[in-house]
């Protein structure tokens, strides 16, 4: 295959093809651990808002931008929310830091002290217009339309009893990121996903710049119309005891306009402890993460970047 299968959400959803479209969605998760997800019910419209509403952030001047930068979030971990500059952030310790823009936001939850939890500080809708109000129904649709059915088809493929991903993903810890990068040479460095499964919404555009490791090379991914991309994380890797594949993936932008790319990490609630079904892999989802983010804090890599050469 020279391109990544196409799994529909509407499919997974219906009594008449949940079958046969699960039996496709576990080959892909085994062979590729990456897939398009069609007929996911996401507004085209919405999505198009947001991209255009982060556009007219990042070209708001450097000064600005740098008042909601992490310092100012006033989270724990300090990266986890807000701005992060050019170069700001280290992937893959052998690259560097990467040449792309950033800015993290979550499932607000005011007063709650918890890692990874806590409120946005965003510029308000005359500095930054839909900046906010875009990305936050933007999450809304992700998290009731398309994350329950897609984890709960993921959770019983990997063997877990009834209603076990509701029970650790209600609500689910959630990194939604707003990347940017830059025309002719934006990257992002080899690395993978820490966390459960993440969603890829992204502009269509002719350059093939997501490139997945696939077959001991890499494998351009072109954006597909009206389709995400996704791709599993190492947290679902332990849990299918290995089956399922955290796929390394990198971003080698060189179009001629800059890139938007709206990615939704999704991890199980901050308090839980799973283990998979055949008891290798137990982890406390607090500690995976803090660890992994410790990692790109210090600029060793994130997910397993330090295995990938």
């Amino acid at each position: 295959m020279t391109t990544l299968p196409q799994i529909s959400l509407a499919k997974l959803a219906a009594t008449a093809t949940r079958r046969e479209e699960r039996q496709r969605l576990q080959m892909a998760c085994e062979e590729f651990g990456f897939f398009y997800l069609v007929e996911h019910g996401i507004p085209k419209e919405q999505i198009t808002q947001a991209i255009e509403a982060s556009r007219r952030f990042f070209a708001l001047p450097q000064s600005i931008k740098e008042r909601y930068g992490h310092a100012a979030q006033g989270m724990y971990p300090t990266i986890a929310r807000g701005y992060s500059r050019l170069r700001g952030e280290i992937l893959h310790p052998d690259a560097g830091p990467d040449p792309k823009e950033v800015f993290d936001l979550g499932i607000d939850s005011e007063g709650d002290r918890r890692p990874f939890a806590g409120s946005t500080r965003f510029p308000d809708d005359a500095l930054a217009p839909g900046f906010a109000r875009s990305l936050l129904a933007l999450q809304t649709t992700v998290l009731d339309g398309v994350v329950p059915q897609l984890g709960t088809a993921l959770a019983d493929l990997i063997g877990m009893e009834e209603g076990w991903f509701p029970r650790h993903f209600s609500p689910p810890t959630l990194g939604q990121r707003v990347i940017r990068y830059p025309a002719r040479g934006g990257t992002c460095a080899k690395h993978t996903d820490g966390g459960f499964f993440t969603l890829l919404l992204q502009e269509e555009l002719p350059t093939r710049s997501l490139q997945v490791w696939f077959r001991e090379r890499w494998m351009p991914v072109p954006s597909l119309p009206d389709s995400l991309v996704v791709n599993l994380g190492d947290m679902l890797q332990a849990l299918s005891d290995d089956r399922f594949k955290s796929t390394p993936h990198q971003v080698a932008h060189s179009g001629e306009s800059d890139r938007i790319s709206l990615p939704f990490f999704i991890y199980p609630d901050i308090d839980a402890c799973l283990t998979s079904c055949q008891g290798r892999h137990a982890f406390r989802v607090a500690e995976m993460m803090l660890r992994n983010f410790e990692s790109v804090e210090a600029g060793n890599g994130a997910g397993r970047a330090r295995e990938l050469q």
